[in-house]
């Protein structure tokens, strides 16, 4: 058994007698048999993508495995709006998903929530998220509990040159916070998260389209607790999901329509993963 099926048996039945499982004890057991086909696979990445029915729905998973040992990560924002691939290669990473919330009905970058970059403010507008990725000045990636007046605490904003808020924060310490509610929306989603044995997370759900009808994040919160992780937060959603890879390019299935295929949405930052020297 290879250790992602392993990390998937463990993560699901281990939760059946917990209240994660409580909604839907089924589906644990179906998502801890499903099959995953790899993608791709280079020296501490690997992607791989389920198709699944879950919740009483159709799903379109795809997972990034990424060992922080070998990657690091950073945020990154320019002044207009762009798509996540394009950012990527600008910034010459080796993979990369898309980040927080921001204005919309505006070519400019202008994030919602708090955001800095090498310890500048960049351009952004008030949000209230109570989740956060920090990075620290060794490219090391944290998914943290977030309140406003952590942003004038010099305990975090020294210590992690780039913080970027987002949310809900879905696992904390193990545990799921999304509370169960079956008449929450299904969208598409993008999360990240991290598992006990430090290797990150970028997880995206594609929906609003044939085969794959998004998730509720409650369903998000589940699915991230299956695979293993012990903290995952949620970042933006809908036709702004994609993740990238340079092998590969986009490997999800963007919801937005061009005019003879599925096209990605210009965002407002993103969160990016290159190689160490």
């Amino acid at each position: 058994m290879n250790s992602f099926r392993r990390i998937l048996l463990t993560a699901a039945f281990g939760l059946l007698v917990g209240t994660v499982s409580a909604q839907s004890p089924e589906d644990s057991v179906t998502f801890a048999h499903s099959r995953w086909n790899e993608v791709f696979r280079e020296e501490g990445i690997t992607v791989r993508k389920c198709a699944v029915r879950l919740f009483n729905s159709d799903q379109q998973i795809v997972c990034m495995e990424i060992d922080p040992q070998l990657y690091r990560f950073d945020v990154v924002q320019d002044s207009l709006r762009e798509k996540v691939s394009k950012l990527a290669k600008k910034y010459e990473a080796d993979a990369a998903i898309n980040g927080g919330f921001f204005k919309v009905r505006t070519p400019l970058a202008i994030a919602v929530g708090y955001i800095q970059i090498d310890c500048d403010s960049v351009p952004q507008l008030a949000g209230n998220y109570n989740g956060a990725v920090a990075i620290d000045t060794e490219g090391r990636i944290s998914v943290i509990p977030w309140n406003k007046k952590m942003k004038t605490d010099p305990a975090y904003v020294d210590l992690f040159p780039d913080i970027l808020t987002a949310g809900p924060l879905l696992i904390d310490q193990g545990h799921v916070l999304p509370k169960w509610d079956e008449t929450e929306p299904r969208h598409p989603r993008s999360c990240i998260g991290s598992r006990t044995d430090g290797s990150i997370i970028l997880l995206v759900v594609d929906g609003r389209q044939k085969d794959a009808d998004g998730m509720a994040l409650c369903e998000l919160a589940r699915v991230a607790r299956w695979m293993g992780m012990t903290q995952a937060l949620n970042l933006d959603g809908g036709g702004s999901s994609a993740l990238w890879s340079r092998q590969k390019g986009v490997v999800n299935s963007p919801c937005d329509r061009g005019l003879f295929s599925r096209k990605e949405r210009k965002v407002c930052n993103a969160i990016i993963v290159t190689k160490k020297e």
